[in-house]
């Protein structure tokens, strides 16, 4: 039963239980820094290595492995595919065990997929590489990172969140250069041979050693309150999670489809190459400027207002380029309001269950949405691909418009149930 927010607390030292350390105390603080920072590095190692490589190596891949590079690219897919059938089970096992051990778990059992992937000799075990990322990512990226330090954080876990994600924009900065260093030293099997190496070697002894030991599903109410057990708040606790899984797998399936294939949609206007190049290299600008004035506004607004705002701001953007028809001022102002919106939108939807459940039915929140929300992304780049290329900008745009409105409808919907502020 996942009962209104509560205000929670951390014990941060199993062997004192009696000492609940709250958001103001000074070593409080200092562990929350110390998270953030070892979930910042291993963060941004672990998507680079597990994802983001692949956008460099596609290439030489193809050729030893007999695939076209649309086959290639349909990898990363079936890894997502494979995160979201293993996200809901992982619930139970935050609360049995805590995070920081899923997040351990998670690095280690990365190592194999990626040594596999380095020796693939064909379709079949090139995609059962993915498939076993796939198993590896649902315990080891974002959603375990975020469920840690909700552990950790607890009413402060909206602000450690927003620190970790300004953090993770820099992944594809230093990802893909790291990678084009590293081919060109080893080639692409040696890469991801070393990549399994320092998520064994250096990820999994951070997680586990590195952070700081909670309680087995920190903050969970043990007994919930007496008006949970209402067939009321049952009720209205389903229609609020559905309505979360709507807003962020709508939005998430625009965002991530748009992202991978934006160059392409504004090489449909009959933008020049390298301008197209140029200004969807400027979106990534643009989302961490978003995570970082969401950050520095911190306490000032919560997760349910920061996706609201977001999601007012994607149908406008959208807009722009349907009625500017691809000028280049319509193109600046879409990659503003878009990269807006997704940079905000990103930490919303991280932060905003935050807003109507307690701290300790997070984990059990965020892992419900991995299925709908990895599904999205996982669907969403061929899928606008293929419209692209078959209907055409026009389709594809007012698609996203239709998504982009059912995102901002979830979210006027969330924002009239929202709680009574205590």
């Amino acid at each position: 039963m996942i009962a209104t927010a509560q205000p929670s607390r951390y014990k941060w030292r199993a062997s004192r239980p009696s000492r609940p350390v709250l958001i103001h105390h000074p070593l409080f603080s200092m562990l929350v820094f110390r998270s953030v920072v070892v979930l910042s590095a291993t963060q941004i190692i672990a998507w680079g290595a597990m994802f983001m490589a692949i956008s460099v190596t596609a290439a030489e891949m193809a050729g030893h492995l007999g695939l076209n590079r649309s086959s290639v690219y349909l990898g990363p897919t079936v890894m997502l595919v494979a995160m979201a059938l293993c996200s809901p089970p992982l619930a139970s096992i935050y609360a049995r065990h805590g995070a920081r051990r899923v997040l351990a778990l998670g690095s280690i059992f990365a190592a194999p997929g990626l040594w596999l992937l380095a020796g693939a000799q064909g379709p079949f075990s090139y995609f059962a590489a993915w498939m076993i990322l796939g198993m590896a990512g649902a315990a080891t990226l974002t959603t375990s990172a975020h469920v840690f330090l909700n552990e950790i954080a607890g009413e402060g876990a909206r602000r450690a969140i927003g620190a970790q994600m300004v953090a993770m924009a820099l992944a594809p900065s230093l990802a893909w250069p790291a990678t084009v260093y590293l081919e060109a030293l080893f080639g692409w099997r040696g890469t991801f041979v070393l990549y399994g190496a320092v998520m064994l070697l250096v990820c999994a002894p951070l997680h586990f050693f590195a952070l700081p030991k909670t309680a087995a599903g920190a903050g969970a109410l043990k007994t919930p309150p007496p008006e949970a057990s209402t067939r009321h708040q049952t009720g209205h606790n389903r229609l609020v999670t559905a309505l979360i899984t709507a807003a962020v797998a709508l939005n998430g399936f625009v965002t991530w489809g748009f992202q991978l294939v934006v160059i392409d949609l504004f090489r449909s206007f009959a933008v020049p190459d390298y301008l197209a190049v140029g200004f969807g290299s400027a979106i990534g600008f643009i989302q961490l400027s978003a995570r970082l004035f969401d950050f520095l506004g911190g306490n000032r607004w919560d997760g349910l207002t920061t996706g609201l705002v977001a999601a007012a701001v994607m149908p406008l953007a959208l807009l722009a380029l349907i009625l500017g028809n691809g000028a280049e001022w319509s193109i600046i102002l879409f990659l503003a309001l878009y990269g807006l919106s997704s940079g905000a939108m990103s930490v919303s939807r991280a932060t905003m269950p935050l807003v109507f459940f307690t701290s300790g039915h997070y984990a059990s929140v965020m892992a419900r949405l991995g299925l709908p929300l990895n599904l999205a992304f996982a669907a969403a780049p061929p899928f606008f691909s293929f419209i692209l290329g078959e209907a055409g900008n026009r389709w594809a745009l007012a698609i996203a418009l239709f998504c982009s409105f059912g995102t901002l409808a979830s979210m006027v919907a969330l924002d009239r149930m929202r709680p009574a502020r205590r």
